[in-house]
């Protein structure tokens, strides 16, 4: 009788251990997310960052019992920004250690990298530190994106320069890879579509490892422009527009979101990045209530540290996958999360803008698109200030 007794407990044991396993990385007491970061090589600042942003976020989670009883851990790799190890981290997370999803992938390279074979093993990949059209743009069923892309961004900084700033002499430097290929063709389709063909004077793409501009600067004052868009990030743009102080590029300078941040201005130097402009789209007002609870919440794990734009990213990344991870219930899968996902209508966490999914048709253009629209801020007295509401050319 005692073995018999034993041999149901052991197998009800096992049971209960398959039942609660049996979609990859979901388990009595927690559930299991991969990430890729740049922890190491030039794009480390950002990568760091953003898994801190992660991190605090998950930790808070946490600490206030988890989702539908369960933890959330995360495992980070470290890509280095290189897509051909990105491809192999991503395979490991998925096939070694048996990730539920995929969460704040960082960098166009890597993202586009695994994205079809994150979407063709049926792995959610949710929030990517990617603006590349190429991600939700035709959709795909398991990929969610939410930063806007270049393309948005692209139009939007176009029609802020001729609507509202009345430019005429516009020129775009832009890193030679898919990012500012994007950005450079939404720019210059946004200025012929709206009648300003003439006003964009130069385009100079460069090589994502340039460190000098002097070529491109001596150009941009030899054509007399009177706005220069840069679509590049740490650690060229602070490069960019240190340089041009010294030469006395005296224009307005908008940069891609990525440069919204108080790090640019540190490298830069003040002197050289007040009034630098960006677009941005998380909120960074510190008088909010929510952006206070932010800081809070960040603070719990990195005591004392303000936390910077790429850690804001990490942060909604992490608002975004718990919101859907809650809405799936206490057995979720993984096709339970993208019917979660689909059901955001203008939902918004605590820094997380609203966003708004559909359920996946591939005819439908936008169901995987994030945000659409984004507004401006500038360096006032050393301080990234918003002085726009927000723009949007949506249709």
């Amino acid at each position: 009788m005692k073995k018999i007794l034993l041999v149901l407990l052991i197998t009800a044991f096992l049971f209960s251990s398959f039942s609660f396993a049996a979609e990859n990385g979901v388990f009595e007491d927690k559930v299991v997310i991969g990430s890729f970061q740049a922890l190491s090589g030039p794009v480390a600042p950002i990568g760091v960052s953003m898994r801190k942003g992660m991190d605090a976020y998950f930790n808070w989670v946490n600490s206030n019992g988890g989702v539908n009883g369960r933890k959330i851990e995360l495992i980070v790799a470290d890509d280095a920004f290189n897509p051909s190890k990105t491809v192999v981290e991503v395979k490991r997370l998925v096939e070694q250690d048996n990730v539920f999803a995929i969460v704040g992938g960082l960098g166009t390279p890597g993202c586009l990298a695994v994205m079809d074979y994150l979407n063709n093993n049926k792995v959610p990949f949710v929030y990517q530190g990617s603006g590349s059209t190429a991600l939700s743009i035709p959709p795909k069923e398991f990929i969610f994106t939410v930063q806007p892309n270049y393309v948005t961004e692209g139009q939007i900084m176009a029609k802020y320069l001729v609507e509202e700033l009345g430019k005429e002499r516009i020129g775009i430097v832009y890193r030679s890879d898919d990012a500012g290929r994007d950005e450079f063709d939404a720019l210059k389709y946004w200025l012929n579509e709206n009648g300003y063909p003439s006003a964009l004077v130069a385009k100079m793409p460069i090589d994502v490892n340039k460190t000098s501009f002097d070529n491109e600067i001596l150009k941009l004052m030899q054509l007399n422009v009177d706005a220069v868009v840069l679509s590049m990030w740490l650690p060229q743009s602070p490069n960019f527009i240190k340089q041009a102080h010294e030469y006395g590029l005296d224009v307005l300078m908008i940069g891609s979101y990525p440069n919204a941040d108080p790090t640019v201005i540190q490298l830069a130097g003040e002197e050289a990045a007040e009034g630098l402009r960006a677009t941005a789209w998380v909120m960074g007002d510190t008088e909010d209530e929510f952006y206070q609870k932010y800081v809070s919440i960040y603070q719990e794990t990195f005591p004392e540290e303000i936390p910077n734009a790429y850690a804001a990213a990490g942060f909604v990344a992490g608002e975004v996958f718990t919101e859907a991870l809650r809405r799936a219930g206490e057995n979720p899968t993984r096709e339970k999360l993208v019917e979660a996902l689909e059901s955001f209508n203008e939902w918004s966490g605590i820094i997380a803008p609203p966003l708004t999914y559909k359920p996946y048709d591939p005819e439908s253009t936008y169901c995987r698109t994030g945000l659409r629209n984004m507004y401006i801020m500038e360096v006032i007295d050393g301080v990234w200030t918003g002085i726009t509401d927000w723009i949007s050319v949506a249709e």
